[in-house]
């Protein structure tokens, strides 16, 4: 038994998504820039933010090419409709 995306989870929702993600990582970064004392933890903070931004921009031009090539593509093993499908 397979599960499926919910019909209103397409590529556009999910680049919307990822991208107010990378803004958020990104102003998160910048406090802890502040916040945070400890360079050590400053370090570790902005590799695993780092690694974080690089996955969703990967993601967000993985699904901007997947939307654009047709209806539906793969992404991460499920079915995501692009926006060249018919909404009816």
């Amino acid at each position: 038994m397979t599960a499926e995306l919910p019909s209103w989870v397409d590529a556009e929702f999910l680049r919307d998504v990822s991208g107010t993600l990378v803004i958020v990582s990104i102003l998160l970064a910048l406090i802890l820039m502040f916040v945070v004392r400890s360079v050590g933890t400053r370090l570790l903070a902005l590799v695993v933010l780092g690694a974080a931004v690089f996955g969703l921009v990967h993601y967000r031009q993985t699904l901007e090419h997947c939307d654009k090539i047709g209806c539906e593509c793969k992404l991460l093993g499920e079915t995501v409709r692009g926006d060249n499908c018919s909404r009816g």
